[in-house]
């Protein structure tokens, strides 16, 4: 979209994205300058191939807790139901903020509040109150002629709902830099960007505060929602299941599966793609603002139009995919008829300059947690 429709390329984003956002985040901005210094900083930092290496670790370790804390609630009391996210998410976050600050934090002390805040009160605060926020419809987006008209009521959730946000993040990045000033330096992305400050950070550090924030709600979110469907996908298609298991047995015999072994198991990728395609995690992506007239499919698009595009709509098109309603992960496997492309075709990633800076951390995290949530409850769990 950026290197072929320029002219399409600014986002358009909802009053309530806007003003969590201010649109100075990396997945958010416009292509440009801001936008590429600030992806090349968390790619060097934190989620590129190399920055990677420096996490395999902390990884390993969340997969391991979830998979000890899932054993321990089980053999506690076999009959009673056990809700999968609440273990999973618990462990995402706490990988989030340890890759995000250098700590997973337990609990912080928020001035504004004067009280400390519990790990569980951070993730409801920076995550889900911030999720519900940004999913709220201002009415006057889609009657922009009448925003002179005052909403009040969404307004004061949405700016309630960022200040408590700005007030925990000012208190995490405080904890953070008396941290750094004991000379206890970590590997993070926070210490990343105090190191070479190639940032333009405001005096009270407002610019860092929404990138360390888009960090932790990045990385916390849509691992969980992948890893949730193909979980349900995987139970509820045995033989596929079963496929899968003979491959991991295959390849890894009775050990653990690590993310060195993700290149040998072709179906497991096939399993995290396909979830991509059929539940997406973002059906529908933001707006985007049309700013010069463009011929876009044979459609003349006038300037000033906004752009949505229906990721669940082209997912299902029956142009592109052979029996799309079908979850089937076979029609990502080498074969007649497949292309390497065929993989970008989901739009879960993107592609090109505007690619998911997160895409390589979600595909590891996503497919050694299913694998080894699938095998190892039949070993040695």
């Amino acid at each position: 979209m950026v290197e072929k429709f320029s002219s399409i390329s600014s986002r358009k984003l909802p009053k309530a994205m806007s003003v969590l956002s201010r649109n100075r985040m990396v997945a958010v901005s416009d292509f440009g300058d801001f936008q590429k210094m600030a992806k090349r900083n968390i790619m060097l930092s934190m989620l590129g191939y190399s920055a990677q290496k420096q996490f395999r670790d902390a990884r390993e370790r969340m997969v391991s807790n979830v998979l000890s804390n899932l054993h321990k609630l089980v053999t506690a009391d076999p009959h009673s139901p056990l809700n999968f996210r609440d273990v999973y998410i618990t462990e995402l976050f706490g990988l989030s903020l340890t890759q995000t600050l250098g700590e997973d934090v337990s609990s912080v002390y928020v001035e504004e509040f004067g009280r400390e805040i519990s790990k569980d009160e951070i993730f409801h605060v920076l995550v889900h109150d911030m999720l519900m926020s940004a999913i709220e419809a201002d009415w006057r987006d889609f009657f922009p002629y009448l925003s002179w008209i005052p909403n009040k009521s969404f307004e004061t959730a949405l700016f309630t709902a960022e200040a408590r946000r700005n007030a925990v993040m000012r208190a995490l990045i405080k904890k953070q830099k008396e941290r750094i000033e004991r000379g206890e330096a970590r590997t993070c992305y926070m210490d990343f960007l105090l190191e070479h400050n190639s940032t333009p950070l405001t005096a009270d550090d407002y610019q860092m505060l929404l990138f360390l924030w888009e960090s932790i709600l990045a990385s916390a979110d849509t691992v969980l929602v992948n890893t949730e469907w193909i979980m349900y996908e995987i139970a509820k298609n045995p033989d596929k299941q079963e496929r899968l298991l003979e491959e991991i047995r295959e390849v890894c015999g009775c050990r653990t599966v690590t993310e060195e072994d993700l290149p040998r198991l072709p179906y497991l990728n096939a399993v995290f793609h396909e979830t991509l395609r059929f539940h997406s995690p973002v059906p529908v992506l933001p707006p985007r603002l049309v700013h010069r007239d463009t011929t876009l499919a044979g459609y003349d698009v006038p300037a000033g139009t906004e752009l949505m595009i229906n990721v669940y709509g082209c997912h299902m098109d029956k142009r592109a995919w052979d029996s799309p309603e079908e979850w089937a992960p076979e029609r990502f496997l080498g074969g007649e008829g497949f292309e390497v492309a065929d993989r970008y075709k989901t739009l879960a990633f993107g592609a090109g300059k505007r690619i998911c800076a997160g895409s390589l951390q979600a595909m590891n995290v996503v497919s050694v947690a299913a694998a080894r949530f699938d095998l190892e409850p039949r070993g040695r769990v």
